[in-house]
């Protein structure tokens, strides 16, 4: 996701469209910033799941609401970012293009998101 948020802004400031960079409009400062703030917010908690899983205290139903948040996330910001590349995203050129392919395997393997669903509603 922090990957992906870094090509897109360095994109986005050298990519012009209306005769200014893509940075320059706002829209597209507004897809960065909130993909930033949801980079950032993934990053806090898988660092408190590593954490707990160090000190031994990392239960299942968090574990797979972690898969679950961070894998629909890296979907979301990645797709997000591909957008502001347009036509060039899908082009293997770009390595957005390998990000976004890369992202949607994550909710399937490794348990997929609906079964982490299941895990996290038999824990309520």
């Amino acid at each position: 996701m922090q990957r992906a948020v870094e090509l897109a802004t360095a994109y986005a400031k050298e990519r012009k469209a209306f005769g200014k960079p893509l940075v320059g409009h706002q829209n597209t400062r507004m897809v960065l910033a909130e993909c930033a703030t949801r980079t950032r917010a993934s990053r806090v908690f898988l660092d408190d799941c590593i954490a707990r899983h160090h000190r031994g205290e990392l239960d299942v139903a968090t574990a797979a609401m972690a898969k679950l948040y961070l894998t629909e996330g890296q979907c979301e910001v990645v797709d997000r970012c591909l957008q502001i590349f347009g036509g060039y995203g899908y082009t293997t050129e770009y390595p957005i293009a390998r990000m976004y392919a890369d992202a949607r395997v994550q909710k399937i393997y490794g348990g997929t998101n609906e079964i982490m669903k299941e895990l996290i509603a038999r824990a309520l």
